[in-house]
């Protein structure tokens, strides 16, 4: 079930924490944020309604996080990217079990998405170990006065802090679309979940954490969008926004 089993550090009472610097927290706020069960149209889960002052301080930690993050081999990234799809996968059914309750996807559909988004995990950590740089001649002597004499040299170097809205659809698909194209280029990774489907993300980025991720590399705030919602697009700490 969501909640219990290895996810139980993500919620304590009946509100789920956000993710900080490795560790799962209450906001200060001491406030939360229903998610209604489309079908019933209950309250179904309630998440933290995170401050600015706390985006801030996640802000903080994940620019320091991607400095040394931007340091670790290829292989190291792809060998952790690879290990969060698998347990991803291994835990597919409290996470479609979020999925039916917050969004209403039949269940086949939420087993498919989950099971789909390990998978694209993988796909990115095998992409990633082939990010090469590139060198060439330059064929400058198409103009008068130039030689084809120079040798250009490319690196493909990180970002930095990244940003990512997925939308409630998909919310667990369209988030690691996100999460691990930025990890294995060597970015830390900010997400800030829909309402509808913050239960689910969570879960997801739990896995993330099993997987032995470093500290302060992969953020999750939630709350209202009216609260948190521009303070974060407009963030000076963020080179990179993905929606």
């Amino acid at each position: 079930m969501a909640g219990t089993g290895v996810f139980a550090d993500v919620i304590e009472g009946d509100v789920y924490k956000y993710y900080c610097d490795g560790e799962w927290k209450k906001s200060s706020s001491t406030k939360s944020v229903a998610i209604i069960n489309p079908t019933t149209r209950k309250t179904q889960y309630k998440v933290q309604a995170c401050t600015q002052e706390e985006v801030n301080k996640v802000m903080e930690i994940a620019k320091s996080a991607q400095k040394s993050w931007a340091k670790t081999p290829l292989w190291k990234r792809a060998e952790l990217l690879h290990k969060a799809a698998a347990i991803l996968k291994e835990h597919k059914a409290p996470i479609a079990e979020c999925l039916v309750k917050e969004i209403a996807k039949p269940a086949k559909d939420a087993v498919t998405e989950v099971v789909r988004s390990g998978d694209l995990v993988s796909y990115c950590a095998e992409e990633g170990v082939r990010i090469l740089g590139e060198g060439k001649f330059l064929v400058s002597d198409s103009f008068p006065g130039n030689e084809r004499t120079k040798y250009c040299l490319t690196s493909k170097i990180p970002l930095g802090v990244v940003l990512a809205i997925p939308p409630f659809n998909y919310p667990v698909n369209l988030a690691v679309s996100k999460i691990a194209p930025a990890l294995i280029a060597g970015n830390s990774l900010v997400l800030k979940p829909p309402t509808q489907g913050a239960v689910s993300c969570l879960h997801m980025v739990h896995c993330f954490h099993l997987a032995g991720f470093p500290k302060g590399l992969i953020s999750c705030v939630t709350g209202k969008g009216s609260e948190i919602g521009d303070f974060l697009t407009m963030h000076p700490g963020v080179n990179c926004i993905r929606y």
